[in-house]
């Protein structure tokens, strides 16, 4: 209870109450053409799918033309006719009505399907960017974390030789040079990988880019707008029609049938002795009513019903994930506001010992050695701040990628 009362008057020093974007480059700009246009493709696949299983129930109108030929009788029968006919259901016990809410639900659930892919591509995409700039300031920091490693070795060298300093401490810092350069080599290999990475995703220069900024929102707007729950929400929906459908396929189905016969000359049968000429148009029409009897409509009915539960079920646990997501984002969040706390507080402390130090050499009590060392240091504070900013950002876009408002972007 401590614990929730201190992250809520945490909650409350934010400037705005899961993560919104605030200023910089548009993550959706930053998705290359081509990923833009098969997200576009998907959807419209998706509308055409749904607009298909939306009218399903509607059997389509047969035309057929025949022409033949029987000499079966000592007069040759002849048959040469046209035939628009229709067989349609018009009445399924509700089964039709809920067809086309199931295909309209099905298309909502399509969407946000796709939606939730393209979120996850920007989430790539910009969580690229952001480490290829941390990845930068990581470079810097290790450059200067090796220029004092230079220092320390001239430092030490000059007192080695001097007698005042046993060689293992000038070997330690040696092999500290040493590891501190296979580390930036490293750190340049990943620059070179995420350089790639980001062309993949996208057409612009990571280099170039104003890096997107994203702020906290409140718990209740992020539950709000998660994406997950809202494709959740219509699942269930969805199996609720097709539950009803189910059902109304093992109940009674009233269809209309009606045929147009349109014969053509000397069309002729023969029967009885006599030979007709049936040339003359005409109309059939009737109804039909049919029920199936099905041994595995029972266990067929409760399939989908324990589908719909699940669904509900899976609402439920998605929304459990969702608070816990929530809550350890903030705490993540504090941990990382305290480093880069601490990081200000270094920086200030460096830059006191700076002063200090360039005092103490314009007195002779210091080398340039320790003042260019005091700075470096500094400078690597600042580097952690912006590292740990960057590192903030990348927790935000965890609540980025699941906040989703339609026709807010």
């Amino acid at each position: 209870m401590a614990l929730r009362g201190s992250m809520r008057r945490w909650l409350l020093c934010s400037l705005l109450a899961a993560a919104t974007l605030a200023a910089g480059q548009d993550p959706n700009d930053l998705l290359s053409a081509l990923k833009r246009e098969n997200l576009k493709l998907l959807h419209e696949k998706n509308a055409a799918d749904s607009a298909q299983l939306e009218f399903s129930w509607i059997n389509p109108i047969m035309l057929s033309y025949t022409d033949s030929r029987n000499d079966q009788f000592d007069t040759t029968q002849k048959r040469r006719e046209f035939v628009v006919s229709v067989d349609q259901p018009i009445f399924k016990s509700g089964g039709i009505w809920y067809a086309v809410k199931y295909a309209r639900a099905t298309r909502q659930v399509g969407d946000l399907g796709i939606e939730s892919q393209r979120r996850a591509l920007i989430k790539q995409v910009v969580a690229t960017l952001f480490n290829f700039r941390k990845n930068h300031y990581q470079i810097q920091k290790q450059k200067l974390l090796i220029e004092n490693d230079r220092l320390d070795i001239e430092r030490k060298k000059e007192q080695y030789l001097s007698g005042d300093l046993d060689s293992g401490f000038l070997d330690q810092a040696i092999l500290k040079k040493n590891q501190d350069t296979l580390q930036l080599y490293v750190l340049q290999d990943t620059k070179a990988q995420l350089h790639k990475q980001f062309r993949d995703l996208s057409d612009a220069d990571p280099a170039t880019i104003e890096l997107p900024h994203f702020s906290i929102m409140s718990e209740e707007a992020f539950i709000g707008r998660h994406i997950d729950l809202r494709q959740q929400r219509e699942a269930i929906v969805q199996k609720d029609y097709f539950n009803t459908m189910t059902w109304a396929r093992y109940m009674p189905t009233l269809s209309v049938q009606a045929s147009y016969v349109k014969p053509f000359e000397n069309n002729y049968f023969f029967t009885g002795g006599n030979l007709y000429d049936l040339t003359n148009d005409y109309w059939s029409y009737g109804f039909r009513v049919t029920m199936p009897l099905d041994i595995n409509s029972y266990p067929t009915i409760e399939s989908t019903q324990v589908d719909y539960l699940a669904a509900k079920v899976a609402l439920l646990d998605k929304r459990r994930e969702a608070d816990n997501m929530y809550e350890a984002t903030m705490k993540r969040l504090e941990v990382l506001d305290r480093m880069i706390r601490l990081s200000k507080e270094d920086e200030a402390l460096y830059a006191s010992l700076v002063e200090s130090t360039r005092e103490q050499v314009e007195a002779g009590e210091m080398t340039l050695y320790d003042l260019k060392t005091m700075e470096n240091s500094k400078t690597i504070r600042q580097l952690d701040q912006k590292i740990f900013a960057i590192d903030k950002q990348l927790v935000l876009l965890e609540l980025y990628e699941k906040s989703y408002e339609p026709g807010a972007e």
